[in-house]
């Protein structure tokens, strides 16, 4: 059942976004699909490298929910920092 509506969910996401994400320093980055669906499911303060198509290189993305207080109660925030892999290796990157 909590699969199901995970996968519901990451579904949603992908159809609403086409694979897009905004990281924290305003840039729009672009994934595949199979890469965008990891991307969603990992762990708070997790990291995972990726290859961006947009920029065509590998980024390491970083999960990272907090807790934003608001007149309102407040709310979780989920943000991305994504930035260049370290070991950026040109010939890893799939063959187009």
């Amino acid at each position: 059942m909590l699969s199901t509506i995970g996968t519901l969910f990451v579904s949603a996401s992908l159809f609403i976004t086409g694979g897009h994400l905004l990281s924290t320093d305003l840039k729009l980055h672009h994934y595949a699909d199979d890469d965008y669906k990891n991307i969603l499911l990992i762990k708070n303060k997790a990291t995972t490298t990726k290859n961006c198509t947009k920029h065509s290189m590998l980024e390491d993305i970083k999960k990272v929910k907090s807790f934003r207080n608001n007149p309102d109660g407040g709310e979780m925030v989920t943000t991305y920092k994504v930035t260049k892999a370290k070991d950026h290796n040109p010939e890893a990157l799939p063959k187009s």
